[in-house]
């Protein structure tokens, strides 16, 4: 009521815009996503990540090389962003139970124990996020912006891979999904808990 007053009094009233608006988000179709204010279509590529804490001082040397000289002749702008998501590891812990409670080899069951708690500890304490790397490329709204788009994303999808590195064209649903997260911190993606479906093998 009081802001209501202040804004009549100083002759300002609350402008009321669409959420496609805030968020200058056109239509989303395909691979593509169209802004309004500016007037480009927007193309992602998502980039697993690859932990270079495991690779010995050459290695790292010689991966940085090969992610140099394969992008060495891209010369159009890009932007890399990076975030952690939340997710959902109920299902994981759940099924971890369910393979303790049909588990007979003692050692086994110990595993089981350590991963269903590890999995627990996660849940309650909220950190159970997972790092994602995504790569957005952008062009006017043309006639050949789309093929263009298209034709860089898949080279540099190529250079990401001879670098050693998983990637993946995002989709509609998989950019709807990443508006979302960054929209809607709070929300967490659906995991998949049956990863453990083959036998839980130990050499002993």
């Amino acid at each position: 009521m009081i802001l209501q007053l202040l804004n009549d009094l100083f002759g300002k009233k609350k402008e009321n815009i669409s959420a496609n608006k805030f968020l200058n988000i056109r239509d989303i179709q395909g691979n593509f996503l169209y802004t309004i204010s500016d007037n480009k279509i927007i193309a992602y590529l998502k980039i697993y990540p690859k932990n270079c804490n495991l690779m010995s001082l050459p290695e790292r040397v010689a991966h940085a090389k090969s992610i140099t000289k394969n992008f060495a002749a891209e010369l159009k702008p890009f932007k890399l962003f990076f975030a952690n998501r939340p997710i959902d590891l109920n299902k994981n812990y759940d099924y971890q139970v369910y393979l303790k409670e049909k588990e007979k080899n003692s050692l086994k069951y110990s595993l089981l124990e350590k991963r269903a708690k590890s999995f627990g500890n996660l849940s309650t304490t909220g950190k159970a996020e997972e790092s994602e790397i995504y790569l957005m490329i952008w062009e006017n709204n043309d006639e050949y912006a789309e093929q263009t788009l298209m034709k860089r994303l898949n080279e540099m999808k190529m250079k990401l891979t001879n670098s050693g590195y998983k990637t993946e064209i995002l989709d509609e649903k998989l950019i709807i999904q990443l508006i979302n997260s960054f929209n809607n911190s709070d929300s967490v993606y659906q995991e998949n808990a049956e990863y453990l479906e083959t036998p839980l093998t130990v050499n002993i």
